[in-house]
């Protein structure tokens, strides 16, 4: 369809084009309210078999007839009926219409046959408004997706878009969202597991990197399977359904939904014994699952089944000649064969009927190893590729508006949501950890420290040596502290944001797989191991003393020119001498020398102990101590800043990296 046609177009028409059963799903552009074509009774699967009438005077309105009337028809027809209404059947085109004429003939007369009863059915398939998308077997080429599409056309579908039925399948698992964006995009596999097929795909961004199959592995194998165990409880029926015709109704259309029920059971309770019905023709009992195994895995066709694709000559694949198949192996190899060491498949899809067999999930989860709640049945494994491709406008749409909405609101979340919470969490964490600090190191080691030079000569030089070393051994203490408190306050503001951020995208119908930005915390832990150590203490401190220092050369100096409140110190013999010139001197020092040199000789001038005693007052203590908590404070708030910003730009990059996921959709 051109551009303007999509932008016109009414309603979607997904068509899951099986080679035992199709489906249609109808869905109004743009919404989700999709709904299933039902051409008869409350099952949707269309039966891909066609029944013409050679009568001349055959009613045009319902021959060709299409679907389970098709087969119910021919199948309880006698041969006696069947050459009267000049009855032919022809099932299983599919697969051959691209090297087939009478195949493409037949697919050509059932979308007409489609389309009319459609219509009958108030859906009229081929309105020119619609917008009709066909799936396709992903390793299907080019020449065949050709082939299709023109069968369509000619059939009065009009133009219609060919699309991979694993996007189908992927397309329903986005409208449900049970699995993470970035699981789907890095390494998706689905499996269609179908009544004729079994075909897997392994997506990345949307698009099938490899596909592989087995195109004779099919429910119709199983369905045999049943007819089999039928007859093996009923030995008289089979002169019976032979003489009146019908084993090919009996073995692919009753023993099919005999297969099916039982699935269904076993699947809810593995140990149940079965028992059902095979239409008037008879009854089955204490079908268990380990019996069933038992058949699956040294199975052989029935000679009817032979007979039936002798007659309308499907050759018999070769492998299915042989006698005690192992049916359940076979899956195994085939899902095996197509897989790759670097593989890295997150999430499965199982769709088609026969997906819901126990053993495939099971089968899955040994060979792929990977998380038992990632290998999901769709919620309709039968029409799942075709609701899938009804609903991919809307799936685009939303993803679109989505993308707007989430890129808008993005700046406000990390500011009041995240930023904040954080912050204000960081700063409590900092200020714990400073209070520490200070109790542990200044109270207890600096201050006692300070005040053993009260009664006797000092430097500040000799003090400094000595802080230092107590802050040194405080060193293993400062890492316990960081790893007691840093490691487990700033996990639980990191799980916290993560959790804020998993609720924020919810709002959106996101999920990402993505648990916590981890490479945050591993690096705020190294700078703090870096940044908090005891010679970065130490620099600080020694900073703080280099002031003090600056500062009691000041204090000498206007001391000795005759300062008042200080003069004690300037008492004795030296102060006498050096008098007013003393102070000039000291200045002039300074002039000629610069400041740092006169820092660094006032560390080494020897003091007199009292002189500590106004130095290690309670007021001068409580200042340096501030002092060295305000510093101590800053540089953590430093390191905090770092990790809220980390923390942030983590947080932001998975919004971003969903934002991008959003845009799967633009590849299809």
């Amino acid at each position: 369809m051109t551009e303007s046609t999509i932008k016109q177009a009414k309603n979607v028409i997904g068509i899951d084009f099986g080679t035992t059963n199709t489906y249609v799903t109808v869905c109004p552009i743009g919404a989700r309210n999709k709904f299933p074509l039902h051409l008869t009774g409350k099952n949707p699967a269309i039966d891909t078999g066609i029944l013409y009438s050679d009568k001349p005077e055959a009613d045009l309105s319902l021959f060709p007839m299409i679907g389970e009337k098709a087969t119910i028809t021919f199948g309880q027809a006698d041969l006696k009926e069947i050459q009267t209404q000049g009855y032919r059947y022809r099932s299983e085109f599919k697969p051959d219409i691209e090297r087939d004429q009478s195949a493409r003939d037949c697919a050509s007369d059932f979308f007409r046959a489609l389309i009319r009863d459609a219509v009958a059915n108030h859906t009229p398939l081929n309105a020119p408004e619609n917008r009709v998308i066909i799936g396709a077997p992903a390793e299907a080429n080019e020449a065949y997706r050709k082939t299709l599409a023109q069968i369509a056309k000619l059939s009065g579908l009009g133009e219609v878009e060919i699309l991979d039925e694993p996007i189908g399948a992927l397309l329903t698992e986005l409208g449900s969202a049970r699995i993470p964006l970035s699981d789907i995009l890095e390494g998706y596999l689905v499996i269609d597991f179908g009544g004729g097929t079994c075909d897997f795909a392994l997506l990345r961004r949307g698009g099938v990197v490899r596909s592989w199959g087995d195109m004779a592995l099919g429910g119709r194998l199983f369905d045999d399977l049943f007819f089999r165990w039928f007859i093996d409880q009923n030995p008289k029926v089979l002169d019976e359904v032979r003489s009146l015709g019908r084993e090919y109704f009996v073995r692919s259309y009753l023993c099919r939904n005999l297969k099916e029920e039982f699935s269904e059971t076993i699947a809810k309770n593995p140990k149940a014994s079965f028992r059902g019905e095979v239409g008037r023709f008879g009854k089955v009992f204490d079908l268990t699952r380990e019996e069933f195994l038992s058949r699956a895995k040294n199975f052989a066709l029935t000679q009817s089944f032979i007979d039936y694709y002798g007659k309308i000559g499907i050759p018999i694949a070769p492998k299915l000649t042989a006698k005690n198949i192992d049916l359940i192996d076979w899956f195994r190899a085939a899902l095996s064969s197509g897989l790759k060491a670097a593989d890295d498949i997150k999430a499965v899809t199982l769709s088609g009927g026969s997906s819901k067999w126990f053993f495939v999930k099971e089968l899955c989860y040994e060979e792929l190893k990977i998380d038992k709640l990632k290998i999901l049945n769709t919620f309709n494994p039968f029409g799942a590729i075709s609701e899938g491709l009804a609903i991919l406008p809307a799936i685009q749409n939303e993803f679109e508006t989505t993308i707007k909405k989430i890129t808008a609101d993005k700046p406000a979340f990390l500011a009041n949501e995240i930023v904040k919470h954080v912050k204000a969490s960081v700063n409590s964490c900092c200020n714990q950890i400073v209070d520490t600090i200070l109790v542990e190191l200044f109270d207890q080691k600096i201050t006692p420290t300070i005040k053993s030079y009260a009664h006797k000569k000092f430097t500040l030089a000799q003090m400094e040596t000595d802080i230092t070393v107590q802050v040194q051994n405080y060193d293993s203490q400062l890492r316990s502290l960081i790893d007691r408190i840093f490691r487990k306050e700033l996990e639980a503001v990191r799980v916290t944001a993560y959790l804020k951020l998993e609720s924020w995208l919810g709002e959106y119908n996101l999920k990402t797989a993505q648990k916590e930005p981890s490479p945050v915390s591993s690096a705020l832990v190294v700078n703090l191991d870096d940044e908090t150590v005891a010679s970065k203490l130490t620099e600080l401190l020694s900073k703080t003393l280099a002031g003090v220092a600056s500062a009691l050369t000041t204090t000498l100096a206007a001391t000795i020119c005759g300062g008042t409140g200080l003069h004690l110190l300037a008492a004795g013999p030296v102060g006498l001498v050096m008098g007013a010139a003393g102070g000039l001197v000291l200045s002039g020092l300074g002039w000629r020398y610069g400041s740092d040199k006169l820092k660094g000789w006032a560390k080494n001038v020897p003091l007199p102990g009292y002189f500590l005693k106004l130095l290690a007052s309670d007021r001068s203590i409580a200042s340096l101590r501030e002092d060295f908590g305000n510093k101590t404070g800053q540089k953590l708030s430093l390191l905090a800043g770092d990790f809220v910003e980390r923390l942030t730009l983590a947080l932001e990059a998975m919004i971003d990296t969903e934002i991008k996921n959003l845009g799967i959709t633009n590849v299809f």
